[in-house]
């Protein structure tokens, strides 16, 4: 099983040399990318960490990697410095705006400083917090999403190629610890001291390996055991080290004798289509409303926290399926950046329309042009949010890739509502059960959708996470395990007059049953609204 799985591999950029002095902006886990302030967001020693900024090197690199791996690549070097003292970083891939290095296992643990210098400039020093361990689980989208795990045959899991109960599967990332030998002398396997603990699903699991992988330096791998009762496209998965859970993805796990997976929002007949080799290209249109109430707090009355309408456009072959991400299965929790992460590469044009009651005529505006992937925050400038029971249509005149459609969408009345909530405070320490009154076992395939944020300011030195969570309506209720409530950060808060509004939220709602449409390019188009409703209070 100590084989490469170089999903951490980036393509060289190609341009012309910089000049000006380094400058960084942030140092990250090259796996999770979590911010400091984050849980597991120490660069552990021995692990592969990412330096964001501008003028970090040429753009132009054309070094290759071969054992023994130098300090210097391209004209570039990294210090960093702890308590006094100065180990050199390794080099494993430079760009003018981005560095991906392995931390000497013998730096020591502490706050230190580090600097990029290239063509004899130096940067300014910049913090950087050194711990023992702090794993990343590599996903395709900055910590997000489907975690790089393969079969014992390093095939990639996916939604057409599953994992099963009592199966073992090999969990790629960074992060585990320092080992005893160089890090850039050659491969280094062999288990790491630990503690570790893989959580699948809901059930915490001891890895049977956990250490270097067998051809990268830094490159972790770890190995599991699927354990019973788990199933779902999208079953979370996170690593425990010291003492911290890192970034939580999700695989795909199937019953016995079955190699796709049967609950993704693309539908069953296009999973089987892309699992007979065939090419699936997909639409995905979906409007949220969150309006949450404020909680035993002195002023009354409720806030819109934001209402929005996204949509992305993508192509899916058996070889990315690893890309088609929408969510999280029923009974789980993951991290949450949106419900859809999926490669958005179909063109729809250069933006969508969106038409309703009391809209303001605007742009549903793609990300990037070309990008298939299109969003509009709804404002009280713009519109008075989104309301349920009423129709809301959206319109593409189409693209390169994706022809004109029209589709209407009559919203959803929000029916569940989280109970017992009220002058609470939620500890990130231990498991939180959450429940609800109402609901419509109509929508969402029966199911609630629970999420919930946690942010420790307003400027930008803040920092932020959110999970979310799937489960049968007729429950009412759901425990929300304490080691996905331990990757949010403690609530900062903000004044509203004399009164202190905590920055953490819980909401509950349910995904509209879809409407479909069509399209030229594409195999189906759903479009779904949520309206979410919830309460304002700390995490702590």
């Amino acid at each position: 099983m100590l084989r490469c799985f170089a999903l951490w591999l980036l393509p060289l950029i190609l341009g012309a040399a910089n000049t000006s002095a380094p400058t960084i902006t942030g140092v990250v886990n090259a796996a999770s990318n979590r911010a400091p302030g984050l849980s597991a967001s120490g660069i552990a020693q021995g692990s592969i960490f990412t330096i964001y900024g501008s003028n970090l090197g040429p753009n132009i690199c054309g070094a290759t990697l071969a054992f023994p791996l130098q300090t210097t690549m391209c004209g570039v070097t990294l210090t960093v410095t702890v308590n006094g003292t100065s180990t050199a970083p390794i080099p494993i891939g430079v760009f003018g705006y981005q560095i991906n290095a392995i931390l000497p296992s013998l730096t020591p643990t502490g706050t230190g400083t580090i600097t990029v210098t290239y063509a004899g400039q130096p940067s300014v020093g910049t913090p950087i917090q050194v711990v023992s361990a702090a794993f990343g689980t590599f996903t395709p989208t900055y910590g997000y999403g489907s975690a790089s795990v393969t079969d014992t045959d390093y095939k990639l899991n996916t939604i057409i190629h599953t994992l099963h109960p009592g199966d073992v599967g090999v969990l790629w990332g960074t992060g585990l610890g320092p080992i005893a030998a160089s890090d850039g002398a050659g491969v280094a396997p062999g288990n790491l001291p630990g503690p570790f603990t893989v959580y699948v699903g809901n059930t915490p699991v001891a890895p049977s390996y956990a250490g270097r992988s067998g051809c990268c330096a830094g490159l972790d791998q770890v190995v599991f055991t699927v354990p019973s009762g788990v199933q779902g496209c999208y079953v979370p998965i996170a690593v425990q080290a010291g003492g911290a859970v890192g970034n939580i993805g999700t695989i795909a796990v199937a019953p016995v004798g079955q190699d796709a997976c049967s609950d993704s929002v693309i539908g069953q007949d296009l999973i089987n289509k892309l699992a007979g080799g065939n090419k699936v290209d997909f639409g995905n249109i979906r409007l949220e409303s969150i309006n949450l109430t404020f909680s035993g707090l002195t002023i009354s009355g409720s806030v819109g926290n934001g209402d929005y309408a996204y949509a992305t456009f993508s192509e899916f072959t058996p070889q990315t399926a690893f890309y088609a991400e929408y969510g999280v299965s029923s009974g789980y929790c993951t991290m949450y950046n949106s419900s859809d992460l999926s490669i958005a590469q179909l063109d729809a044009g250069s933006g969508l329309s969106l038409q309703g009651p009391l809209l303001a005529p605007g742009p549903i505006a793609p990300a990037y042009a070309g990008s298939g992937s299109y969003a509009l925050l709804l404002t009280q400038s713009i519109a008075k949010f989104l309301y349920s029971d009423v129709n809301y249509t959206v319109a593409g005149t189409g693209g390169s890739s994706v022809g004109a459609f029209t589709v209407t969408d009559t919203t959803s009345l929000p029916d569940a509502k989280l109970s017992g909530l009220v002058g609470h405070s939620i500890s990130r320490s231990s498991d939180l059960t959450v429940q609800w009154t109402g609901g419509n076992s109509a929508l969402e395939n029966g199911q609630v959708t629970i999420a919930g944020y946690s942010g420790t300011g307003t400027d930008v030195t803040s920092v932020a996470s959110s999970f979310i969570c799937k489960a049968p309506v007729s429950a009412q209720r759901f425990t929300i395990p304490s080691w996905v409530l331990s990757t949010l950060p403690a609530s900062g808060s903000y004044m509203v007059g004399a009164t202190s509004i905590p920055i953490g939220y819980i909401w509950i709602g349910q995904d509209n049953q879809p409407t479909t449409f069509q399209a030229s390019g594409l195999d189906r188009g759903v479009i779904t609204d949520v309206f979410y409703q919830g309460v304002i209070l700390p995490y702590q």
